[in-house]
């Protein structure tokens, strides 16, 4: 009985040390492809991202007569001394530090601009229409790099005044050839290039 107890306990054994060993080469199989994939996004993202920009550049540069504008990742904030002490005045220790692998959706990204003939670096100065123009130059970038099949903009144009209107249109119309456009919107220039209107009314 103890032979055949033993043998039992030796076949456990050496099965147990095979799936080990099987679970060991799966993980550092699996850390190898964590890392293939991590380079595989930071690539395929900065490579994204720079087409984007390109295409923002060129929208905002269209949509402000002039300019530049550029996305870029934001950079992780560190907390301060000050901020390291809680509302009750206690101090809360040494602030941590900041992951190096951190991942870049995380992080999201910042807008840099420069307006002609204004000394304007960033949004919060901005006037609603000119943050709307901002943003459609972010959207049409966006679906000139990755067109949708169909998008569904609510009032995008409210803010915008009658030439910047046009210019909003114009950009939809040529943008129709590709991506399917449904506009909830009060400006003329806007109904004047759709091919079917509906009238909501109370």
């Amino acid at each position: 009985a103890m032979i055949a107890e033993a043998k039992a306990m030796e076949e456990r054994y050496t099965f147990l040390s095979g799936q080990i060993a099987d679970l060991e080469s799966a993980v550092k199989d699996l850390k190898a492809l964590i890392v293939s994939l991590r380079e595989k996004i930071h690539t395929e993202f900065q490579k994204s991202l720079h087409l984007v920009n390109e295409e923002f550049n060129n929208y905002f540069r269209l949509m402000f007569n002039g300019g530049k504008a550029k996305l870029h990742v934001a950079k992780p904030r560190i907390n301060t001394d000050e901020e390291r002490i809680n509302t009750n005045g206690e101090n809360t220790g040494v602030s941590e530090a900041v992951d190096e692998s951190v991942d870049e959706k995380e992080l999201g990204l910042d807008i840099e601009i420069s307006i002609p003939r204004k000394n304007i670096k960033g949004l919060d100065v901005l006037s609603g229409g000119e943050r709307s123009l901002v943003s459609l130059a972010v959207l049409f970038a966006l679906i000139a790099v990755s067109p949708p099949p169909f998008l569904v903009l609510d009032e995008v144009d409210a803010a915008l005044d009658e030439a910047n209107t046009k210019r909003f249109a114009d950009l939809i119309e040529n943008f129709s050839t590709k991506t399917q456009f449904m506009i909830v919107t009060h400006n003329r220039a806007t109904m004047e290039i759709a091919n079917v209107l509906y009238g909501v009314t109370m």
